[in-house]
């Protein structure tokens, strides 16, 4: 062997001897990371918590609940008899979020130290009974939904939330998506709607604000228009006759508006929204309850510009606006005796007509332009107090100051309304019977200041009342109630309105209610037409008596859970019959004149409803079905009423995932087709679709959202021209209004949630 091999072997040798050195010391140093990560693991090993869910109320199983830790995909659901098991949990503090298509979703904290189990146990609520203090319209008492013998529909704070992101400016979208009521366009210029139930006109219909009666007369044109949907908290509606406690207007049903109460944690909500059109909303809301004291406060910017759709000159959409400022105030003087006080203030001026005109012509006999500008101011106070566990007292006060100047072309109009309403309610518990007595007074002065009318719309109406009310629960399946209510009007006499419905309960699942009442109205010259051609165009018939109504209805309700799976079905028939109604003569709707008359004969409306709902984990769908069919007697002939779809049909899809932060929804609504009374062009309008899509982000407490309204492009325009003659000389006439204006509609923006 040579010196040159040996030398190299060695130098080989060597370097094998330090490569295995340093592998041994990587294996040492790997062998203790190894240990230290395996000891640490073993002193912090997920836990797991076992648990059942439970009704707060029976104390029974809920079965197919879904409990998930927050910010994970861990999670499971409540087996048949209520219970869970979630393994490989993280140690420490971790927060379950419950939810089931049935009760309130709800949010726990739990403490879990490591390789341990916490047993716990959850009670959850039914959705059905209410988070806050609510008076059902129905009944004006508080009750859980299910239990009032009255047939009350409501729209909750989820389905508001939805549709504030659609029409941020106003309730007509959030109204005109339940079933069996259509929100009806009276002006083309203007943009006025008004809410019809059961085919009957949009003056039927009662509308209230926490419980007040504070709309009608002037003040029922623009109601939908200028009520925003940011401080509702829930929306109740009661169909048929409803004068028994709410008196006049109460023909075709309520509307009770609910707004928001304060809560413990500080409330804050913010939004900013732009469309297509050239529409922009901004708006906020904040509130919060402090010890003995509470309040919320909401503010709203909306404006849009003029726009036309269909590129004829004439603006389908007008421009306004709008600016509302709404403070209320809650105090708990003790556990006994608490009040509330609140304050809204309204400004908002539109403009229709003629597209390129200018502010210049208003006055003017052409172009045409119209122009209405209100201003309104509302204050109501209510007072709680609990005499003992059987009686209380409530006490309700409230004002509105509403002015309108307004121009219709060349014809000004000018006038102020004044409205004052008290109540005074004693309730009190006698054995299985809830008896209500009270007093009210509600004073209604409108006074007519259009300087050169030969003509005056000026009334002024006192109408005192006295009602009683008893709820009696006749046995576990079995509850009845029964009310009379009796006003003393100045103009039109004394009207005595009763009320009467009954429940039986087959099982916890169904429903039946059977129930009839009464109505009346005293007749205004604020009717939709008058709303369309304008009030210095409005004659009120000599001798003009007041509307009197009737109706009777009769529902089933049928709800069921399936393990994680929803079904509520509801399904209802109806009649009314109006004596007396108030009409426009045809003749002198020819000649552009609203001549308001009482009808011959009977107005008789009857129909049907079918609502769908299911529920299943984070998917809901909503489907619905209306027949109406409308008639008159008057002058020997029987005719069918005008602008009320036979046939409508309603679909709402709805996907949300908190985890996700997502929320995505498609609806979809049919009309079926019309018949229709000045219009040259056809005598029954075409059936149509109106479709749309909305889809939600959030991210932490911001959320970004954008809505594809109408995505068919449905509107009347596509049909034919909403005017016919030349607006620009002053010279046309306008037609009723039944399909959409505004055709396809895009808006999206951002809302902040606090």
């Amino acid at each position: 062997m040579n010196r040159s091999s040996i030398n190299t072997g060695y130098v080989r040798n060597e370097r094998a001897l330090e490569k295995l050195d340093r592998n041994v010391k990587l294996m040492k140093s790997s062998f203790c990371l190894l240990f230290l990560f395996a000891f640490s693991h073993l002193h912090a090993q997920p836990g797991s918590i076992l648990g059942v869910v439970r009704d707060s109320e029976t104390n029974e199983a809920v079965v197919g609940a879904t409990i998930r830790v927050v910010g994970t995909s861990t999670g499971t659901s409540t087996s048949l008899n209520g219970s869970f098991l979630i393994s490989g949990v993280p140690s420490g503090n971790v927060k379950l979020r419950i939810s089931h298509v049935a009760y309130l979703e709800s949010q726990l904290e739990v403490h879990l130290t490591s390789n341990d189990t916490a047993h716990i146990e959850i009670l959850l609520r039914s959705s059905e009974i209410e988070e806050s203090e609510v008076v059902v319209t129905g009944t004006r008492t508080m009750h859980n939904i299910a239990d009032v013998p009255v047939r009350i529909e409501v729209i909750p704070l989820e389905e508001i939330e939805e549709k504030v992101l659609m029409t941020p400016s106003s309730v007509a979208m959030l109204l005109n998506e339940s079933t069996g009521a259509r929100v009806q366009t009276t002006s083309s210029t203007s943009g006025a709607l008004n809410l019809r139930i059961q085919g009957l006109s949009g003056r039927y219909t009662q509308i209230l604000f926490d419980g007040i009666p504070s709309f009608g007369g002037m003040a029922g044109g623009f109601g939908l228009t200028q009520l925003v949907p940011l401080n509702l908290r829930q929306v109740e509606i009661v169909k048929g006759a409803g004068s028994a406690l709410y008196g006049a207007d109460a023909i075709a049903g309520i509307v009770n508006f609910l707004t928001k109460e304060p809560r413990e944690d500080f409330e804050l909500s913010a939004l900013v929204n732009g469309t297509t059109q050239n529409g922009f909303d901004a708006g906020a809301f904040a509130g919060q309850k402090l010890d003995e004291l509470g309040f919320t406060i909401y503010v709203s910017r909306n404006t849009q510009k003029r726009f036309d759709v269909d590129g004829d000159n004439f603006a389908d959409i007008p421009e306004y606006d709008k600016i509302s400022v709404a403070p209320k105030i809650m105090y708990r003087f003790n556990e006994n005796l608490q009040g509330s006080i609140s304050f809204a203030y309204l400004a908002e001026e539109r403009i229709g007509g003629v597209q390129n005109a200018q502010r210049i012509s208003l006055g003017a006999f052409a172009p045409y332009l119209e122009q209405v500008r209100t201003t309104r101011w509302d204050v109501s106070s209510r007072l709680q107090w609990t005499l003992n566990e059987e009686n209380s007292v409530q006490l309700k006060a409230a004002a509105m100051n509403l002015r309108r100047n307004d121009v219709f072309g060349n014809l000004p109009f000018s006038a102020v309304q004044t409205v004052f309403h008290g109540e005074a309610e004693f309730l009190t518990q006698q054995g299985s019977h809830a008896i209500l007595m009270g007093t009210v007074l509600h004073v209604d002065d409108l006074t007519d200041r259009t300087t050169g009318s030969q003509t005056s719309t000026s009334y002024t109406f006192n109408a005192p009342g006295i009602m009683v009310q008893d709820e009696i629960r006749l046995s576990e399946q079995w509850t009845a109630l029964l009310s009379g209510r009796t006003d003393f009007h100045n103009r039109f006499g004394t009207f005595f309105t009763p009320r009467g419905s009954v429940m039986y309960k087959i099982s916890p699942g169904i429903t039946l209610r059977l129930g009839g009442g009464g109505g009346f109205k005293a007749p205004t010259a604020f009717v939709e037409e008058s709303e369309e051609l304008g009030f210095r165009k409005t004659r009120l018939s000599i001798g003009l008596n007041a509307e009197k109504a009737k109706s009777a209805s009769f529902d089933m309700n049928w709800r069921t859970i399936m393990e994680r799976v929803s079904v509520t079905t509801n399904c209802a028939i109806y009649a009314t019959w109006i004596d007396n109604a108030v009409i426009a003569d045809e003749d002198s709707l020819m000649n552009q004149v609203v001549f308001l008359r009482n009808a011959t004969g009977l107005t008789f409306t009857r129909g049907g409803e079918v609502q769908l709902k299911i529920a299943y984990d984070d998917f809901k769908l909503t489907a619905g079905y209306t027949y109406t069919y409308a008639t008159r007697n008057d002058r020997g002939e029987k005719e069918e009423l005008e602008l009320n779809p036979r046939h409508s049909f309603g679909v709402v899809a709805m996907w949300e995932n908190h985890e996700m932060g997502w929320k995505v929804g498609w609806e979809s609504y049919w009309t079926g087709t019309q018949k229709l009374e000045r219009n040259p062009f056809r005598r029954s309008s075409p059936a149509y679709w109106n479709s749309g899509l909305i889809g939600e982000k959030s991210f932490g407490q911001f959320r970004i959202f954008v809505n594809f309204e109408n995505i068919f492009d449905a509107r009347q325009t596509r049909f034919e021209r909403i005017v016919t003659g030349n607006p620009e000389s002053g010279s046309f006439d306008k037609l009723p209004i039944y399909a959409p204006l505004e055709g396809r509609v895009i808006n999206g923006g951002m809302r902040a949630v606090l």
